[in-house]
């Protein structure tokens, strides 16, 4: 079995990942609905898992990223992208549940924010990046360097007059 997964992959397969979604698209491997967990795997057998444009329509994103640390090897790279919170796109798609800050995956590292997962939770990552893409459009990427110089400042004063799109947030497994 391929120790890489494509969590919600759409049309987008990629050939040396187990590429699961809900539907089954040319190319899925797996077919399963992200919301029942646990997942159809064992645990600690994935290197990197993919999630791009998911999370944000699952019910739950503790329970999510608890199943993702359980299935996930010691160490592994877990990439996710989402919608930012201040974009049209996080809001428009009336099928999205949560938003996401720069901030929101500090929940998930423990020790980095008292919250009761620190007690409780048993899933824990490390954040190796997380960086706010203001823009991919040729002329406007120079901004995303500027957002990400201090991103709580960005977030404070000028995420609603100047949004950006995208969060994208590099995990490492801690077990």
């Amino acid at each position: 079995m391929k120790d890489k997964l494509n969590l919600g992959c759409g049309t987008v397969i990629l050939s040396d990942y187990v590429n699961l979604d809900s539907y089954k698209f040319r190319g899925v491997d797996v077919v399963w609905d992200l919301n029942n967990v646990p997942y159809p795997f064992k645990k600690d057998i994935f290197s990197r898992v993919l999630m791009s444009h998911v999370l944000e329509h699952l019910e739950d994103v503790p329970k999510t990223l608890q199943e993702i640390w359980r299935i996930s090897k010691p160490g592994a790279i877990v990439d996710i992208g989402v919608p930012y919170f201040s974009s049209l796109n996080a809001v428009k798609d009336p099928t999205h549940k949560h938003f996401f800050a720069a901030a929101t995956f500090d929940f998930f590292e423990r020790g980095k924010i008292n919250n009761y997962f620190d007690k409780s939770y048993i899933a824990n990552f490390r954040i190796m990046e997380c960086k706010i893409i203001y823009s991919n459009h040729p002329f406007l990427r120079w901004a995303n360097i500027l957002v990400n110089l201090n991103q709580r400042f960005y977030e404070r004063f000028f995420a609603y007059i100047f949004p950006s799109q995208v969060l994208e947030v590099k995990l490492k497994v801690v077990k």
